[in-house]
């Protein structure tokens, strides 16, 4: 299992490390403040207070043997970019920066760093699609072309199969996931829903009003349902 660091434990890099943490990777944090160390000291395999741009600090518990390193450090851009040169120093070969500006990101370019996170650009986009489409959910950029969205079922479909609403054919977008809420009886005799995906969707599965559609597509594609897919 590869051993991965993130630096910087505010709310997105803490995210990242429990997640990554309960898929069973080998996680080390570290940030400089006792408290974001402290949050997560018990969720991850280690959580160091550091300084990540202190050479001998990082040598000190040998962030030079990992395999992986998340630099997700927010406004102080010059601690992420000592941080990003200093783990190149150490010829760590997969290093995502987060950047949060166009200058950081043009200094991650010129220094070769290949996986640069803008999530405020991305978060952007996605809250853009959802607001302008008011059918959108989730929207992950996969190119400069394509997107994965989700999408809630139109009320036109329900009832109606993959299969017979022809969604490739039409609008040249790919169902690639259906996600469902199944009721589960609860000790007490209340009813919950849990969330399932569906991973290859059956074309002959009759759509429910609570599924969410999971689709890939091209931009243009994906505005064309959006704008004519409704009608059946």
């Amino acid at each position: 299992m590869k051993s991965i660091a993130v630096i910087g434990l505010g709310q997105f890099g803490s995210q990242i490390a429990v997640g990554l943490s309960q898929k069973g990777f080998e996680v080390i944090g570290i940030d400089s403040v006792a408290n974001c160390v402290n949050d997560i000291k018990d969720k991850v395999s280690q959580a160091i207070i550091l300084d990540a741009t202190d050479e001998q600090a990082m040598r000190s518990v040998n962030i030079d043997n990992i395999d992986i390193a998340v630099i997700a450090i927010g406004t102080n851009v010059q601690a992420s970019l000592l941080a990003a040169a200093l783990l190149q120093k150490f010829s760590i070969k997969d290093i995502y920066v987060r950047a949060i500006e166009s200058l950081q990101q043009s200094i991650l370019h010129s220094m070769g760093i290949k996986n640069i996170i803008d999530i405020e650009s991305e978060m952007g986009k996605q809250l853009s699609y959802t607001i302008s489409s008011g059918k959108v959910g989730r929207y992950i950029e996969i190119s400069n072309r394509h997107s994965l969205t989700e999408i809630k079922v139109p009320q036109n479909f329900i009832g109606k199969t993959l299969r017979e609403l022809k969604l490739r054919s039409r609008f040249s977008i790919n169902i690639v996931g259906i996600k469902t809420r199944i009721p589960v009886v609860q000790d007490d005799g209340n009813i919950e829903f849990e969330e399932d995906m569906t991973e290859v969707p059956d074309p002959n599965y009759a759509l429910n009003k609570e599924d969410v559609l999971v689709v890939v597509a091209t931009d243009e594609n994906m505005q064309r349902f959006l704008v004519r897919g409704e009608p059946v």
